[in-house]
């Protein structure tokens, strides 16, 4: 065991052979840091230093160790020097951009073979074949050995001793970046001292795939400078740099003096969700409020910083692309050495490069709730968050983290215990082998899966190797998998048997499995059918854990936010399926499936924005004083508000292009100058494209009075509407757009100096479209949300009272009694825009961003049944739910107590005369049920058959409109739960489903 507790496995039960003295090693090692080393550290540092040649000539003296062991030690040491290089450029380069920390930390790399080539206390305790030993061992050995070193002592928590070992290295790369280009630098050198220009010889090593150049570079004097790289561009540079290193270090110290240090940044007087972002932040992981400026930083995208650069520019503040290159070094390591930890436990036969994906961390800056606070500029806040950009921002926000706590060693004991589950996302390994993984999604699938083994091989060599059974109970079927790779263990060979099937899994959820599967075994295509077939069956006949489903990409789910990406994957997906089953009246499910799946996944973009404005907007007015403070801005504001929702929960008619046409000529009479010429495409638009294209029109015709659109292309179609606009009116238009873009996602919008873009998408449609792709198409059409429409029918009435309160407040006044009479009037008609507002605000308010992730059902519930008793009317009773086992749902507290208060007012409401009600939760391995019951008079059937259908909610209360439970059964479905009524002789019964929040592994938290 390490001092940390944690195991070496393999490392730990391997010979330490006289024949190879690794006494200089560890010598070395001490004198830079290294604890006294004990049995187990020794043992680790020899299987560090020993080559996969010596391994395959040598295997009873290295139990269980594999080239994937070996080379996953590798590529942590490599990823180790990287980080260093990215944090050594970060401090001493003058100019900070991601380019020239990328340059930095890569250049390292190169270096370590020749660097380690040459070092006397390294190379002779190294173990390799006996056709390598009495020769100068190749570069590329030498540097692999060398990263196996840095790998094992970050495996030992040694890091300190690996950053000694590497100081040296970094600080001469560092110099070279000041330097910018060594080679011309020397030649300049040269030739102002009179002497003749210096000669280079390059030569090459290794395979094609992974070359390595090297260049000496010498001096009339015969004084020789040897550098590598994996271009002879790089290998000369690196070779004038060691030149000018060896021979001219006086120039390396006057450039270093000369290189002012970069000003540190100021803090950004952003907008306010930023500044709250930053100061979450700060609170999260205990920072100094010295951490403020680089965590603003953090969530500065670069389309806001070029259109703030006058405002940066002083606060010597910039974009996130530099600290994002630096968070994706940290988080590279963080991911390899946890996958180090478990492949010394289980020794992999083979390494695949992988990393997490920029979904995931995009996916991941959505859930801690700081993408609303990432500062975009007005193109850019049009578009939303792109995937990429998402990405990068999380790993900026992780890079700006560990430059404020001073560059840890590891970022997993800084963790913040709220964002636990994040940890689990974003280092997938941290919890689970291959064959955790496997049990899992079996088990959201309900898929049962076995193992048989069979060994073979002498008893000191014994090998065993695993086939996995798996078995559908519903398609009454099972299928054996190929047999997987060899192991020296029973949990080896069944992690690896796991491995096929966890690589038939995805290449069942690329976006063309079809393809993916097509260059795969027969016997793997098989039972990519099956599994597929099975998940099918799975969604027809039972209710899956969406969220586990999307994370296990499953189904295609995880394509769901792209709708050329869900096609493609459902129009091979029926190829894949057609030969193997048929199906029945239940494909529906499937686009249930998928559009719940799409709501899941887009739910935190564009059309968040259009929440926040009803937010701001009902705020405002139900702080109002006096009718006469409404100004023509207020009520363009409402206008626009009730036409986006109202667009939104109906199901407006399309139209064809030249249809458009004739009803903007119509209705702007003269006012906009149609440019289409005598080309006009017959496309058709539906509803929402229509309505986004009509705003844009009246939007510049109001603003400027004047305006024109041309059509710039028919594939896709692209629309031009341009007017004459002053900086004010181009920042209104600009918010019009980010408004309207998140109505429907196949209209991209772009502002720019004289108006906007209008682009309209079409994912190509497949001609003889499947059961999947035909539910993939079904979801892609708009539908009619009967929240939005139930808001936009209060907005309709909010709108005309503040109309009239403004009207009769400013309309002239003959005698005094009329004055005060229209004040009056104003007054009442300003109350009742207020109680409207605040209606409003109390049924949406629970659709606002929810600090936490997840929440503990079982303590959540008791403590909000005990707050509930003190403000329960008398005549009322209620059951409060027993102790028992921990279920952490991926809901937080503040949102479970919205949609619980909306369920419980409700039912008090209902029983005016006194009754009973009950709380109770169950849960198992996927999902958590609350059931909420009360003994009232029960629900009436028009408002239990639109809540089955998905339609508006008529409420049976006086002034009620349905909107609480609209609010509730929406936000569910974001989190990809739901809200049920159960069918029951008396009384009423919700059922509220709420998918189980991934848990982290103790170790890495």
């Amino acid at each position: 065991m390490t001092s940390i507790g944690r195991s070496l496995g393999v490392l730990e039960h391997c010979v330490v052979d006289r024949e190879h003295d690794i006494s200089p090693v560890l010598t070395h090692l001490q004198s830079v840091g290294l604890r006294a080393p004990s049995g187990n550290i020794r043992r680790a540092v020899a299987v560090a230093l020993t080559h996969i040649s010596f391994v395959y000539e040598h295997q009873d003296l290295l139990p269980g160790v594999t080239r994937g062991l070996l080379d996953t030690l590798s590529t942590l040491g490599d990823a180790y020097a990287r980080r260093l290089g990215a944090v050594r450029g970060y401090q001493q380069l003058p100019s900070l951009t991601a380019g020239a920390l990328s340059k930095h930390a890569s250049t390292i790399t190169p270096q370590l073979a020749e660097w380690a080539v040459n070092q006397s206390w390294l190379i002779p305790s190294c173990r390799v074949s006996a056709g390598l030993l009495g020769k100068p061992l190749p570069l590329s050995v030498a540097g692999g050995l060398f990263r196996q070193l840095i790998g094992v002592l970050c495996l030992l928590d040694e890091q300190d001793v690996a950053e000694r070992l590497l100081g040296g290295l970094a600080g001469n790369m560092a110099r070279s970046e000041v330097l910018a280009d060594p080679r011309t630098m020397l030649e300049a050198l040269l030739s102002r001292s009179g002497k003749q220009p210096a000669s280079y010889k390059f030569s090459d090593e290794g395979p094609d795939h992974a070359k390595v150049f090297i260049a000496v570079v010498t001096d009339r004097l015969g004084r020789p400078g040897k550098g590598q790289g994996s271009n002879k561009k790089t290998a000369a540079r690196n070779a004038a740099l060691d030149f000018v290193s060896k021979y001219m270090p006086h120039v390396l110290k006057d450039i270093s003096i000369r290189s002012a240090p970069r000003q540190a940044p100021g803090e950004i007087p952003g907008p306010e969700k930023h500044a709250a972002a930053v100061q979450r932040l700060q609170d999260l992981f205990s920072l100094p409020p010295a951490a403020r400026p680089i965590l603003g930083q953090a969530l500065i995208h670069a389309s806001w910083a070029y259109e703030q650069r006058n405002l940066l520019a002083p606060l010597h503040q910039q974009d996130n692309q530099a600290i994002g290159f630096m968070g994706s070094q940290v988080l590279n390591f963080e991911y390899l050495l946890v996958r180090a930890q478990r492949a010394v436990l289980s020794p992999p036969q083979s390494v695949v490069t992988s990393s997490v994906t920029n979904t995931v961390y995009d996916s991941v800056l959505r859930q801690t709730g700081l993408a609303p606070a990432l500062l975009l500029g007005i193109g850019q806040a049009n578009h939303g968050i792109p995937v990429e950009v998402g990405s990068n921002a999380f790993q900026a926000v992780i890079g700006a983290v560990y430059i404020a706590k001073n560059f840890p060693a590891s970022l997993a004991q800084e963790w913040p215990l709220v964002w636990s589950p994040l940890w689990r996302t974003i280092m997938p390994d941290a919890e689970h082998d291959p064959s955790t993984v496997l049990g899992r999604l079996a088990s959201s699938m309900q898929l049962h899966i076995d193992y048989t083994l069979r060994e073979y091989g002498p008893d000191h060599l014994k090998q065993r190797r695993a086939t996995v059974v798996l078995s559908s109970a519903l398609l009454s079927a099972s299928v054996s998998v190929r047999e997987g790779a060899a192991g020296p263990s029973k949990t080896a060979a069944r992690h690896n048997a796991s491995e096929v099937v966890l690589g038939i899994l995805d290449n069942l959820a690329d976006r063309r499995p079809a393809k993916a599967l097509a260059s795969t075994p027969a016997r793997d295509q098989s039972v990519a059918r099956f599994l597929l077939a099975h998940q099918a069956a799975a969604l027809t006949r039972t209710t899956v854990p969406l969220q586990r489903w999307i994370a296990g990409k499953l189904f295609g789910l995880q394509w769901a936010a792209s709708a050329e990406a869900l096609l493609e994957w459902a129009t091979e997906a029926d190829q894949l399926m057609t030969r193997v089953v048929s199906f029945d009246e239940q494909t529906d499910r499937f686009e249930k499936a998928f559009r719940a799946a799409r709501e899941a996944e887009l739910a935190d973009d564009q059309s968040r924005r259009i929440d926040v404005e009803l937010s701001q907007v009902v705020e405002y007015i139900e702080q109002l004083d006096e009718p006469e403070s409404l100004t023509r801005e207020d009520l363009d504001r409402l206008v626009r508000l009730c036409d986006i929702y109202r667009c939104m929960g109906t199901d407006d008619p399309g139209a064809h292009v030249p249809e458009l046409i004739d009803d903007w000529a119509l209705l702007h009479r003269g006012r906009v100058d149609i440019r289409f010429g005598t080309d006009v495409p017959d496309a058709q638009l539906t509803g929402r494209e229509r309505a986004v294209l009509d705003a844009l029109a009246s939007a510049l015709v109001k603003t400027s009075g004047q305006a024109s659109v041309e059509l710039l292309s028919h594939e896709p179609l692209r629309f031009r509407f341009t007017a004459a606009l002053n900086d004010a009116q181009q920042a209104a238009v600009g918010r019009t757009c980010a408004l309207w873009a998140g109505v429907t996602r196949t209209v991209a919008l772009r502002p720019f100096e004289l108006g906007i873009e209008a682009t309209v998408t079409r994912a190509h449609v497949p001609t003889a479209p499947g059961p999947i792709a035909g539910a993939a198409l079904a979801v892609l059409q708009p539908r009619t949300e009967p929240y939005r429409a139930t808001v936009a029918d209060l907005l309709h009435d909010l709108k005309n009272q503040v109309t009239a309160a403004r009207t009769a407040a400013s309309a002239p006044a003959t005698t005094r009694t009329m004055g005060r009479k229209q004040q009056w009037a104003a007054s009442q008609h300003l109350d009742q825009a207020q109680a409207l507002a605040v209606r409003l605000k109390s049924s949406t308010s629970m659709l606002g961003h929810d600090d936490e992730l997840s929440s503990e059902l079982g303590s959540f519930l008791r403590s909000y049944a005990a707050a509930l008793l003190s403000r329960l009317p008398q005549t009322i009773s209620l059951s409060v739910p027993d102790a028992r086992s921990v279920a952490h749902v991926a809901l937080g507290e503040r949102t479970l107590r919205a949609i619980l208060d909306n369920l419980v007012g409700n039912a008090i409401e209902a029983m005016r005369h006194g009754g009973g009600m009950a709380l109770d939760w169950t849960s198992d391995d996927n999902e958590a049920v609350i059931e909420v019951s009360d003994s009232g008079p029960g629900l009436p059937a028009d408002v239990l058959a639109a809540l089955e259908s998905g339609e508006r909610i008529r409420s049976t209360k006086p002034g009620g409109n349905g909107l609480g439970l609209l609010g509730a059964r929406s936000l569910l479905t974001r989190a990809g739960g739901h809200l049920s009524a159960l069918p029951v002789n008396s009384g009423t019964t919700w059922l509220i489903t709420i998918p189980i929040a991934p848990t982290a592994d103790p170790e890495t938290t």
